[in-house]
């Protein structure tokens, strides 16, 4: 849903986890040395550096070392940054749920549904049954349609986070982690841009305005007759 490149260990370029840019990453041993437990990556957007701790693993068919390595520092996980129109109790969920997903996928995903939930009420559903709140949004236009089949699968994988059902473990993984995106662009759509819209709506002459307005009342009214 956008082009969000998450954090991954000595990839030369990603979304920052401070900054949030597309940027690329200078990649340093910490402490300096060959035999260095640790990595920094610095931003050359906002120069802040993040801080990782490496692995070795060997690889079985040519039976040699490798290294990985995973985010310690900040401690957000490889999630998207939230939509700046997100509301501030769905974002505190939001970002609880980034925090601990790289640790716990069905713990991150739980706090996810709970982060929908709160949306949608604010939305103005009752927040209770996100599969029927999903279509109500999209069948009066606040969403499109092809939300409802991404919001099938939140639904089953927020279900799981609580009550183990049918998914393996690695479909459970791929689609907890497009959780985060949803979210986003669910606030981009019902929120955001509707608000750009009122905005440039506002910058319009007040006489073309209240022209449309009364275009828009008898259009109203004929279609009520």
């Amino acid at each position: 849903m956008n082009n969000y490149v998450a954090p991954k260990f000595n990839l030369k370029a990603f979304n920052c986890p401070f900054c949030n840019a597309y940027a690329h990453m200078e990649w340093e041993s910490y402490p300096r040395g060959a035999f260095s437990d640790y990595s920094e990556a610095r931003c050359s957007k906002c120069q802040e550096k993040s801080l990782w701790r490496k692995e070795e693993y060997i690889v079985p068919v040519v039976g040699v070392m490798n290294k990985v390595g995973f985010m310690i520092y900040p401690d957000t996980g490889n999630a998207p940054f939230p939509v700046e129109d997100m509301p501030e109790d769905v974002k505190a969920d939001y970002m609880e749920a980034a925090s601990i997903f790289s640790k716990s996928h069905r713990g991150g995903a739980a706090l996810l549904r709970l982060a929908l939930q709160k949306l949608l009420k604010h939305l103005g559903k009752e927040g209770k049954n996100i599969n029927d709140d999903i279509r109500a949004l999209a069948g009066d236009g606040s969403l499109p349609a092809k939300v409802i089949q991404v919001a099938d699968t939140l639904r089953i994988t927020g279900n799981n986070a609580v009550h183990p059902g049918t998914m393996s473990d690695e479909d459970f993984d791929d689609v907890a982690e497009k959780m985060f995106d949803l979210i986003n662009f669910i606030v981009r759509k019902a929120i955001t841009e509707p608000k750009e819209l009122d905005e440039l709506y506002l910058k319009t002459p007040e006489s073309a305005r209240k022209s449309a307005e009364s275009q828009d009342a008898r259009n109203r009214a004929k279609s009520e007759e």
